[in-house]
């Protein structure tokens, strides 16, 4: 069984060699072949440096070598082994230009020579082309967009002090608007491929081959041929890959895209590779045909591009035209009859339909012959029927019903008036149970082949009252979206009568929901989900109990307009001119460039095989794909997670004290997202249940808040401040486990003028809830960016309102808020280094001490009898223990840890316990932007360092069922104790 991962950061290393794949996430480095994945193994002093590159020694014996290489002082930007002499020997180029030639021998390493060239500029990337060493042809490139190109032969100068050797730049040549990231090329092909930060891929031309006499000419050996722009954001990575004799680039982005570009320039495949993280190495398996990525989650990901590489690589096909006499007839609506027939409403208003298959040649239009044609606004298709529908007409056909079902059979069920005006839409509901809606807001709900009229609702009087989606959700219940925007929940009553039971308005905007998905149901709810025209599904809840329509929560997806979702995991959508494919596990599956979102189209899924039929320029195409993509089988033990794309802010746990039951790790940061993880004893992280996406912007601080009830022992609070003075509230049930979102808030100052709005950031906040007697009534702390700390009031009961009951400033900026209820004492500290007590109405200040000379970054506090332990540590570098007496509050003993870290300490927190003796004991854990981990005993004063982090900037850690401490910041490091 795969072993749980506990790194989630930026993967750097990234090297393909034949059946086995080198890849390196954070300081850690894994090989992989087969379905087997070793860890490859560090030394100690390696154990905090990202691993940014490696280098495997050519396959000449039975023993290769592997060169792993970290952050040094001056970054390595490349390394490669020489095939010369009799031993092994590489090479290795800094970020200054210089080269070091290097030679093992024995687990022994000595250096060659030292050499550099005359251009000492900061490079951000360096290409290595050749086997010998003096006839290496190094090609890097700067931060000024330059690319430069040496050799280390026949040096201008030496230097007796270094021994070090000084070569003259061969080529300098300007490419970019900005800093070059990657530089790829063929020498087979003569092309070579850069990219920058200005987001832009350039193709140039080898004029002439790289020798060892390649020197400056009037010719240049590089020709700029063009500029490739399909990214949005920076493109990091590109490489130059040959496929049955063609030359590809693929290109990789922070937009976390990869495009596929053929050597002229054009763009024949884009796709969405990594959620929305930083794409940052991309390699190619030509044996599979797979190209691998790395993102800054960690997440190596394998997509098989034989597909996109061929050169039929979009399997589209365009349907033959209707061989009528008339030149002007098209086919203006389309829907699929069954997995391999289409069936299509033409603009004379005849119905023709048509076989198609992904491997069989296309079948021409027919005509349906027992169709009554007439002006038809709506084509509707479920289970072999067909409906169409006009002014007032209503017509059924059914297909191959008397028949076999080879045979291309229809016949008419149903042809009759119903309802006043143009029917503007037809839903089946089930098989044998339909809704119909009229331009005036008429619904009827029709059973049957006879279309006998069940029940008739009338949609109150607004503009465009017909109905967008249409869900039975149970034999009593009814959901409806109309579109005006509106979504309402009916009920049938005892006369079989559906009453209007709740409403909400503009769920989706102004258009109405394009569709409902049931998800589950018990004897209280039920839960469905609803996608309109925006980028956000709603989770909705129907209670049976009230009848009450309640949106629990959103989620955000990377589609502007979604429309269909043929399993829970899958989405189907547009952006802009694009249908896309979207999945929950696998990201976007597919972008077909189609014409818009507003063009008839419809999809069949079949064995994860995805058929899409659509109308462009009034001519129908066919389009076939595999839903998942097909990746080689030695990639299947590679573990993903769905981590954080950008810092972590705070990490909180719901835990049990049985480990056999399941706890659950909240946490949240600058992506403005809200994630619920569930752990259990025998995982780290086992899987993520459900993303909040209530906050705006950054969160950057959340408190879990158990329900203190009887009734509802399992139901707990999520507050959450951060950007735009945004108080968010989620609720958890632990028995579904269920999330909702209950209110956002937005908290503004108390300013003279009612015209200006200041909205500070939301630092921290601290929660307390009132006695029994006042169940649900909360007393919420909070304090903002603009030294304001706020004391609020709100009630479960009533979540849209909050109150503020008092308001205090401390003039600096507040870090961090701890509440102490059973003292009656609010801990507030800031970034001046000042740490104030506050009782719990803010109206006494109890003590104020100086305890750093600079912000204090962490704070924890415990108290044992009457004393209050704080631990705290700022930017200073320092990590102090205060002890403080809780009946004067006078400090009774003070100790500054100061050897400790070297950089700001960010992270700490208080392990108290209680020793063989029974005496009160505490330790701490500390860790800084140094990534050292100590850990303090703070009764003996005696420190040890129990390891590192690779983590860049930690925001925090979290000591979890007193076994594993969670580093958290620019990814998240567990690390077992």
């Amino acid at each position: 069984m795969a072993t749980a991962p506990t790194l989630f950061t930026d993967a750097m290393g990234l090297s393909i060699d034949r059946e086995s794949i080198l890849a390196a996430v954070g300081n850690e480095a894994f090989l992989r072949a087969g379905t087997s994945c070793v860890r490859l193994p560090q030394r100690m002093q390696m154990q905090h440096k990202k691993v940014h590159g490696l280098a495997l020694s050519h396959a000449c014996s039975l023993r290769r070598l592997l060169l792993i290489y970290c952050e040094t002082r001056d970054w390595i930007n490349a390394a490669t082994f020489l095939k010369q002499g009799d031993g092994c020997e590489l090479v290795i180029h800094m970020s200054h230009s210089a080269l070091l030639h290097l030679r093992y021998d024995d687990g022994e390493c000595r250096i060659l020579e030292l050499a550099c060239s005359t251009e000492y500029s900061m490079l951000y990337h360096t290409s290595l082309n050749g086997f010998q060493y003096n006839k290496l042809m190094i090609i890097s490139g700067n931060g000024f967009g330059e690319i430069l190109i040496w050799q280390p032969r026949h040096p201008v100068a030496f230097n007796p002090v270094t021994f070090t050797k000084t070569y003259p730049l061969r080529l300098r040549l300007k490419a970019h608007n900005g800093v070059i990231f990657s530089i790829d090329f063929n020498l087979r092909a003569q092309l070579l491929v850069t990219t920058s930060d200005d987001r832009s891929l350039k193709f140039w031309q080898l004029n002439s081959i790289p020798t060892a006499d390649w020197k400056l000419c009037a010719a240049a050996p590089l020709r700029p041929m063009f500029s490739c722009f399909g990214h949005s954001s920076r493109v990091i990575c590109a490489i130059i890959v040959m496929f049955d004799g063609q030359v590809f680039v693929i290109s990789g982005g922070e937009d976390s895209y990869i495009c596929l570009w053929s050597q002229s320039g054009d763009m024949l495949f884009k796709r969405r590779q990594q959620f929305g993280a930083p794409i940052w190495r991309l390699g190619y398996d030509s044996s599979t045909f797979t190209l691998y990525s790395t993102s800054s989650t960690g997440n190596i990901l394998a997509y098989n591009l034989h597909t996109a590489l061929r050169k039929n690589a979009m399997n589209l096909t365009s349907l033959t035209t209707i061989p009528m006499n008339s030149t002007s007839e098209f086919v203006k609506n389309i829907k699929y009859l069954n997995t391999s027939t289409i069936i299509g409403l033409s603009s004379k208003n005849r119905l023709l339909y048509m076989k198609v298959s992904r491997s069989s040649q296309m079948d021409v239009w027919k005509l349906v012959i027992a169709f009554p044609a007439y002006k038809c606004t709506v084509l509707s298709v479920y289970d072999r029927i067909v409906a169409t529908c006009g002014y007032q007409r209503v017509t059924l056909l059914g297909y191959n019903t008397e028949t076999d079902i080879d045979t291309e059979h229809f016949q008419i069920l149903y042809d009759g008036i119903m309802l006043e005006g143009l029917i503007k839409s037809f839903h089946f509901l089930n098989k044998d149970t339909y809704l119909i809606s009229d331009e005036f807001g008429n619904c009827l709900i029709l059973k049957g082949l006879t279309m006998e009229i069940q029940a008739s609702i009338k949609i109150s009087n607004c503009r465009e009252p017909w109905i967008t989606a249409a869900l039975l959700v149970s034999p009593t219940y009814l959901l409806l979206s109309c579109r005006n925007g509106h979504t309402m929940l009916y009920s049938k009553n005892a006369s079989n009568h559906f009453d209007l039971k709740d409403t909400l308005k503009c769920l989706h905007g102004n258009m109405g929901s394009n569709m409902f998905k049931f998800v589950l149901s018990n004897d209280n709810y039920a839960y469905v989900l609803s996608a309109g025209h925006e980028s956000i599904l709603k989770h909705l809840r129907i209670s049976y109990t009230d009848c009450r329509l309640t949106i629990m929560r959103r989620e955000c997806v990377p589609l502007s307009w979604v429309e269909a979702s043929p399993t829970f995991d899958v989405l189907i959508g547009f952006n802009d001119n694009h249908l896309v494919v979207w999945s929950r596990q696998h990201d976007v599956l597919l972008e077909l460039q189609c014409g818009g979102a507003h063009r008839c189209w419809d999809f069949q899924l079949n064995c994860n095989e995805l058929h899409i039929i659509y109308v462009k320029q009034k001519q129908v195409f066919f389009y076939s794909q595999l839903l998942y993509n097909n990746c080689p089988e030695r990639f299947v033990s590679t573990l993903q997670s769905s981590w954080h794309t950008r810092n972590c802010n705070i990490i909180q746990l719901i835990q049990h004290q049985n480990e056999n039951q399941s706890s659950y790790m909240i946490s949240a940061g600058d992506d403005n997202i809200i994630k619920i993880n569930q752990l259990s004893g025998h995982s780290i992280i086992q899987f993520q249940l459900a993303e909040l996406h209530t906050h705006i912007s950054s969160v950057r601080h959340l408190i879990l808040y158990p329900i203190k009830s009887e009734i509802l022992p399992d139901l707990w609070l999520i507050f959450s401040v951060g950007g735009r003075a945004q108080l968010c509230i989620n609720q958890i049930d632990l028995k579904g486990p269920v999330i909702s979102e209950l209110c956002s808030h937005t908290i503004q100052s108390n300013s003279a003028s009612k015209t200006i709005s200041h909205n500070a950031r939301l630092m921290a906040i601290q929660v307390v809830q009132h006695s029994e007697i006042e169940f649900g009534r909360f007393s919420l702390y909070l304090g903002s960016a603009d030294g304001k700390i706020r004391l609020l009031s709100w009630r479960l009961e009533n979540p849209s309102e909050v109150h503020l009951q008092r308001q205090i400033d401390i003039d600096r900026c507040p870090l961090h808020l701890q509440f102490l209820n059973n003292n009656n004492l609010l801990l507030i500290s800031t970034t001046h280094g000042m740490l104030y007590g506050f009782d719990h109405t803010l109206s006494f200040k109890r003590f104020q001490l100086q305890l750093h000379t600079t912000g204090i970054n962490a704070l924890h506090a415990v108290v044992n009898d009457h004393l209050l332990h704080v631990l705290s540590g700022g930017d200073d570098e320092n990590v102090k223990h205060t002890i403080i007496h809780l009946t004067d509050m006078t400090i009774q003993h003070s100790t500054a840890f100061q050897d400790l870290h070297n950089a700001q300490v960010n992270a700490l927190t208080l392990y108290p316990y209680r020793g063989v003796d029974q005496t009160f004991e505490i330790c701490a854990y500390t860790c800084s932007i140094d990534k050292q981990i100590f850990k303090v005993n703070l009764t003996t004063k005696q420190y040890t360092r129990i390891g590192f982090t690779c983590i860049s900037d930690v925001k925090g850690l979290l000591l979890y069922n007193n076994k594993y401490l969670y580093i958290y910041g620019s990814g998240l490091h567990v690390m077992a104790l």
